[in-house]
């Protein structure tokens, strides 16, 4: 395998020194070193105008030019090329001063060692090599769509990207140190959601999930959220890294179309097909664990008498005027539906024939009182309401259905305006 060929600038004004780096770079078994040697400032700045090197030793003491400023006209010329100080005698706190430069390395003559400067060349490639992958990895960061944060093993921020920013509200500053519980904690997340979180996490698994977090601003967000631990040689946890994305658009349209695809679109009630959900999985938990429900069938009275005389947008506003009582009327465990046309239908969990009729009897009195001022005149509605019990011994809720629907019907013959309650 042929050696690697690295290209060295030597900028050293004495011949012997010179000589003594020459002969050090030729013990080197792994690279091949290509030597430049000039013996000024203004010839190294003449030779880094032409030619590309892979690293350069200096020699401080020059002709033209002497100390840390001639690293300071180096490195403006040469950019991230490395630079490894050659000087003639060991001097710490001057070393030391010079690495602040950002000098690669510091090396004193006739004390290179076996291979020495060699491997001085080589970790200094391998440091910019590396640093130079970091900096591409960070750029990378930083121009990534997604917020991204990394934290100590105490959870407490140590760096954070600008898209983080953008979603937060927080800037770089404000956000290291804190937990990013203390900054984006909604409340929305039960105690059991994060003792999960940690489980997973302290067991080296990554964690994902979408949750509600908050806005410095206060503002709630959706966020998909992936959690990973980093660990050490030792399989310790050192730190860990967040991913956040903003996914409030994507829920909003996923709650858009849910509701699209549940709810009656003139009145907001529940739809014919969710409401015969909700009354199977009622009726198939009482068939299991027992107990009461009632269900209400609702018919408006000459709907059809209101469309052809005040015409169809007066019958849209009945509708959604009925519409407003009975949800008025509905607890959070009911389930009001329109199920089509004029008919609407009204699941109660958890109540007897007594209650179910109070209130079907209230809904059909506020009923009875709505008033609609028109041209034509006052516009007045009632409605026929039949009731029926959920039974453990009903195999499909269909029976239930029927019933309800069958004393619906009684109350529009007997009247019209009529609550009635299902007699087997």
């Amino acid at each position: 395998m042929t050696a690697a060929i690295i290209r060295v600038l030597l900028i050293e004004d004495e011949e012997g020194d010179a000589y003594l780096v020459k002969s050090s770079l030729k013990l080197s078994d792994k690279n091949h070193f290509e030597i430049t040697w000039v013996e000024s400032l203004a010839l190294a700045k003449e030779a880094l105008e032409t030619t590309n090197f892979d690293v350069i030793l200096l020699d401080l003491s020059l002709p033209d030019s002497n100390g840390l400023q001639t690293v300071e006209a180096i490195q403006y010329i040469a950019m991230d090329t490395p630079i490894i100080i050659l000087t003639g005698h060991a001097d710490t706190d001057f070393a030391l001063t010079a690495l602040k430069t950002g000098v690669s390395d510091y090396m004193v003559k006739g004390d290179f060692g076996f291979n020495g400067l060699g491997r001085a060349i080589h970790y200094s490639l391998l440091r910019v090599e590396m640093e130079t992958h970091n900096k591409l990895l960070v750029s990378a960061l930083n121009a990534a769509g997604n917020a991204i944060i990394i934290t100590d093993k105490d959870t407490n921020i140590k760096w954070a990207n600008p898209a983080f920013s953008r979603l937060t509200g927080y800037s770089l500053e404000e956000a290291i140190g804190h937990n990013p519980s203390e900054l984006l904690k909604s409340g929305v997340q039960t105690a059991q959601f994060y003792r999960t979180m940690w489980k997973r996490l302290l067991a080296g698994k990554q964690f994902r999930c979408e949750l509600i977090n908050k806005r410095k601003n206060g503002e709630l967000y959706h966020e998909e959220l992936t959690i990973a631990s980093v660990k050490n040689s030792r399989g310790e946890i050192t730190n860990f890294i967040g991913i956040k994305e903003n996914i409030s658009k994507r829920k909003g349209t996923e709650q858009m179309l849910h509701k699209l695809a549940s709810t009656d679109s003139l009145t907001g009630l529940f739809n014919r097909r969710v409401f015969l959900e909700r009354l199977t999985q009622e009726s198939e938990r009482i068939s299991r664990l027992g107990g009461v429900a009632a269900l209400l069938m609702l018919d408006l009275d000459f709907f059809k008498h209101i469309n052809d005389t005040y015409g169809h947008s007066v019958g849209d506003d009945v509708l959604k005027k009925f519409a407003e009582v009975l949800q008025k009327n509905s607890r959070a465990i009911d389930v009001p539906a329109r199920l089509g046309g004029e008919e609407f239908a009204l699941l109660l969990p958890s109540t007897g024939r007594e209650e179910a009729m109070a209130v079907a009897e209230r809904l059909r009195k506020q009923v009875s009182e709505i008033e609609m001022d028109h041209p034509k005149g006052m516009v007045r509605i009632t409605v026929s309401i039949g009731a029926a019990a959920l039974c453990e011994g009903d195999t499909t809720s269909k029976t239930v259905f029927n019933y309800a629907d069958s004393a619906m019907y009684t109350a529009k013959h007997s009247g019209r305006n009529q609550t009635c309650w299902f007699e087997i």
